[in-house]
């Protein structure tokens, strides 16, 4: 029964964090588009109108920035969670070698199905703008690529990981992960999300720190960011074929790692820490509130 409440109360606040942080960026969001309006009438961020590139990258980072770090605030704050539950530091040997490509062999195989899933049922896939070069697509790279890996790997599998860890490994890496898949606001990127999120959730279970999983989330980034470039500005059969390439090797080649692996006797469970059962965050009534309004704010969106 203590374990049961534990997790209750630790689920609880990642709800609440996760809350936090999309109230935390639609109001940003709302404040930097009134802002902008002030200074260039007529534009928003939705809009923007008469606004550089290299200003629009700009206020996406601060915007991303003051989403993750007011309720990590409010978390080091009000709730029992201390700095060093985030894991900010070196990890115990993790084989970069082995997990970073069984990562993107998982990430492309959830990116696959997604692309497949989306055919299936009509659904338009929009990309992003981004600059052809110069400073302004540095700082769309750094929108895009760095910041995401910094800050969502210490939000998701530094706080609110740390939160749950007492209550078990299993708990631990399956709560923040699926907050992180709804989070995205967009089911084919949540079936992404949710797969990486379980991943980077355990490496930092075995790992010990949370800065494999910066490195793996980043790497991720880079490769989404390079498909979209090649995308917008190379030949079509240049971008078909590196895309092709990635959604292809990453997973064959984890595969066959897998498999060498197993023969050596690797357990994904090995080194966990035993405790509630996976569903147990599902016993917070807000944890499973939260999960019901993500799904349907998703569903509304799409």
């Amino acid at each position: 029964m203590a374990r049961s409440r534990g997790v209750r109360g630790a689920a609880s606040l990642c709800a609440v964090a996760a809350l936090l942080y999309l109230l935390a960026r639609a109001v940003l969001y709302a404040a930097v588009s009134g802002l902008l309006g002030l200074v260039q009438p007529g534009a928003s961020l939705a809009r923007p109108v008469g606004v550089s590139d290299a200003v629009l990258a700009v206020l996406q980072i601060l915007i991303g920035l003051g989403a993750i770090l007011l309720p990590l605030w409010g978390l080091l704050r009000f709730s029992r969670l201390q700095r060093g539950d985030l894991r900010i530091l070196l990890p115990a040997p993790w084989s970069p070698a082995f997990c970073l490509p069984v990562f993107l062999g998982a990430a492309n195989a959830a990116n696959l199905a997604g692309a497949l899933l989306a055919g299936l049922l009509g659904a338009e896939t929009t990309n992003a703008r981004l600059p052809s070069g110069g400073p302004e697509l540095f700082l769309q790279f750094m929108a895009l690529c760095v910041l995401p890996a910094v800050t969502e790997e210490l939000f998701f599998r530094g706080a609110l990981q740390g939160l749950l860890r007492p209550c078990g490994s299993a708990a631990a890496i399956f709560g923040p992960a699926l907050l992180f898949s709804l989070l995205h606001l967009d089911a084919i990127q949540g079936l992404t999300a949710l797969v990486c999120g379980v991943f980077l959730g355990w490496l930092a279970e075995r790992s010990g720190s949370i800065l494999p999983g910066m490195l793996l989330h980043f790497v991720n980034n880079c490769l989404a960011f390079c498909n979209l470039y090649l995308r917008l500005y190379a030949p079509g059969d240049v971008s078909f074929a590196f895309e092709l390439f990635v959604l292809l090797f990453f997973p064959l080649f984890s595969l066959w790692l897998l498999y060498h692996a197993r023969k050596q006797g690797f357990h994904f469970s090995a080194g966990l820490r035993p405790g509630v059962d996976v569903l147990g965050v599902f016993t917070s009534p807000a944890y499973t509130v939260t999960v019901l309004f993500l799904l349907l704010y998703t569903v509304f969106l799409t």
